[in-house]
């Protein structure tokens, strides 16, 4: 039979049934699919392919700041078992887990050439230009992000915490607020995929036949939409891994049940923000 104290400490880790209440009444996906649906002009397709890329290119950044941030506070993530104090935080292993989006986001540099995904991004945009028969002036008027498009990057970089100053309320927000950002970009990218697949089979042939060099690097045009398919949902899992690292070794104030609230209170913030950039997308 389980202890008292074994049931109470699974109680206090997250969950994805913690996360699901938020999930099932989030509508921003569905926004998003039904805007994808509505396309059907080239401008249209630029405009929001456009606004969505620099959405994302707000994201990297933020997961870098935000595993900084927590790497450097050895006062809240502590691992009671460890009688030693000067070994005894554990603020690093909580902040490779949310660390580990970045590699990829940054190009990972164990990978012959392996471009950032904020190239592999403006590659996909330069090729689909192409595809319309857009050139350089006429990108540039329809690529401009629109005022909801602006918002949504200042709520991320306020999520993520940058040019904040963080408390233990925030990180532990912060946290939550990546995690939504993982789950939910999981299902936005698949979205994209399966409706430019179904909808504009040509665009995708001509974007993964096209290859752009950016920054003296060959680019898959279709690379940033194909890999984003898949390895948000290892992010998602990785950040969910570091969630309850940092539950288990917090010691800060208030306990885990507050962390715990702490955590999910920035996931739904997460879930607004999206919420909110997608209903504005087309505006």
């Amino acid at each position: 039979m389980l202890s008292e104290a074994t049931i109470m400490e699974a109680r206090e880790l997250l969950e994805r049934a913690d996360l699901e209440p938020i999930l099932t009444s989030h509508t921003g996906n569905l926004t998003f699919e039904r805007h994808l649906a509505r396309m059907s002009k080239a401008e249209e397709v630029l405009r929001v392919l456009s606004r969505y890329i620099y959405f994302n290119s707000f994201f990297g950044g933020g997961v870098a700041s935000l595993a900084g941030e927590i790497g450097v506070r050895q006062d809240i993530f502590r691992d009671p078992a460890e009688e030693l104090d000067a070994v005894a935080d554990r603020s690093m292993e909580v902040a490779a887990e949310i660390f580990y989006a970045a590699i990829d986001e940054f190009g990972n540099p164990l990978m012959l050439k392996q471009s950032t995904h904020r190239t592999l991004a403006q590659a996909t945009l330069k090729a689909t230009a192409a595809f319309y028969g857009y050139d350089t002036a006429a990108l540039n008027r329809v690529s401009h992000p629109n005022n909801s498009t602006l918002a949504a990057t200042e709520r991320v970089r306020a999520g993520y915490g940058v040019g904040h100053v963080m408390n233990e309320r925030k990180l532990l927000n912060a946290i939550g607020f990546h995690i939504g950002s993982e789950v939910l970009a999981d299902a936005e990218f698949n979205i994209l995929d399966s409706t430019l697949r179904a909808r504009h089979p040509e665009l995708v042939k001509h974007l993964r036949e096209s290859r752009v060099f950016i920054n003296g690097t060959e680019n898959v045009a279709y690379r940033w939409i194909q890999i984003h398919t898949s390895v948000e949902a290892d992010h998602f899992s990785a950040a969910m891994v570091g969630a309850n690292l940092a539950l288990r070794y917090y010691a800060g104030p208030g306990g885990r049940g507050w962390a715990k609230e702490w955590l999910i209170e920035g996931f739904r913030e997460f879930a607004r923000m999206q919420t909110d950039f997608m209903e504005g997308l087309l505006e």
